[in-house]
């Protein structure tokens, strides 16, 4: 069987082995012999790299932390899922067997490995240098480790309210209904766009269209399935605006926008795309992780789980400054006490005040 991961950072160089049929080994490369450096490896969910939002600001969260405090890192990307358990595999096994003094901190990236994690959190519980961190789940793992959670809610919802305003039709386009943070950011959306903020006579619609049923599903799409999405089979796009909830899947939506036009479309994870993209929702993981990330090399450590909210500035809703975006909302259609006003309401909503 062969075995492909593609490593990035590059503060560590590493050889892979690969041993039968269900073994991955790491060994130094002899270049690179580890030093006492702590050691950062990060397994994403298969094909997650390269989306140029959500997993690319993890990737580049962790390489700037690394780099201003002297460590290591190991950045894996498998191609399939089968590929990242048998990196888990081997990272949980090594952990069992080390005994050098070298610090190691794992951190899962998403849904993909959820049972895997919260199956196997409990074999670091007898290393003192090893730890975990698992990203966006509201659970704490039963074992050692530490969760992360930044809600979508609030930055949703603001996003829902002035899409209303100034779309006509919109479509949301969401990876798939089973992942809770997916399922928060549909909620989320809906909820704003619901609210006639403007009290216009208006009243725009909103689609919704799930690309996969399966739990990790819909964060990949081929420009076919995109294109029958958008346009529905036709030469006109069926709405104004697409917000694509998707992860890498997003850029397939972006394209088809620049390449063909017809519609504008909301960003998500990223604070400038093109002139086609008014607004965005984004998520700042890549300052969460290396929050973390200081967290673990303190004395104190991580917390079990710590939840980063839209009030404190760790998820953002962001007018876009091009194509005269901010003075068509403050002067033309959305004023600026709108605006305030439909924050605060995202703010009450996402903390349960309302």
């Amino acid at each position: 069987m062969n075995i492909r991961l593609e490593i990035y950072g590059c503060l560590i160089a590493i050889t892979i082995v690969i041993t039968g049929c269900k073994k991955v080994q790491y060994e130094p490369d002899p270049s690179d012999i580890p030093s006492g450096a702590p050691l950062v490896t990060v397994i994403y969910d298969p094909g997650a790299l390269g989306d140029r939002s959500y997993n690319d600001l993890i990737y580049a969260g962790v390489e700037r932390a690394a780099l201003t405090r002297g460590l290591r890192t190991l950045q894996l990307s498998p191609s399939s899922a089968s590929e990242g358990l048998a990196a888990l595999d081997t990272y949980f096994e090594q952990m069992r067997m080390l005994t050098d003094t070298v610090r190691r901190l794992l951190i899962v990236t998403g849904a993909e490995y959820d049972e895997y994690i919260r199956e196997h959190s409990k074999e670091l519980d007898g290393n003192s240098l090893a730890d975990l961190l698992y990203l966006e789940t509201k659970e704490p793992l039963p074992g050692k480790g530490s969760t992360l959670c930044l809600p979508y809610y609030g930055a949703m919802y603001e996003a829902g309210a002035v899409s209303r305003i100034y779309s006509g039709t919109t479509l949301l386009i969401a990876a798939n209904s089973e992942l809770q943070v997916i399922q928060e950011s549909v909620k989320g959306f809906t909820d704003g766009f619901n609210v006639n903020y403007s009290e216009s006579e208006e009243n725009p619609e909103l689609l919704l269209e799930w690309i996969s049923d399966e739990t990790v599903g819909g964060f990949r799409i081929d420009d076919g399935s995109a294109m029958d999405i958008v346009y529905g089979g036709g030469s006109m796009p069926v709405a104004n605006l697409v917000f694509p909830i998707c992860g890498g899947a997003s850029g397939t939506f972006y394209q088809l926008s620049n390449l063909f036009g017809g519609y504008e479309y909301v960003g998500i994870d990223v604070t400038s795309v093109s002139p086609h993209c008014p607004f965005s929702v984004v998520k700042h993981i890549d300052r969460a992780l290396d929050l973390c990330i200081g967290e673990w090399l303190s004395a104190e450590g991580m917390p079990k789980h710590q939840t980063l909210d839209y009030a404190d500035g760790w998820t953002e809703f962001v007018l876009h400054p091009y194509t005269d975006m901010q003075k068509y909302f403050t002067e033309k259609v959305l004023s600026a006490e709108m605006l305030g006003t439909i924050h605060e309401d995202a703010l009450k909503k996402e903390a349960g005040d309302e």
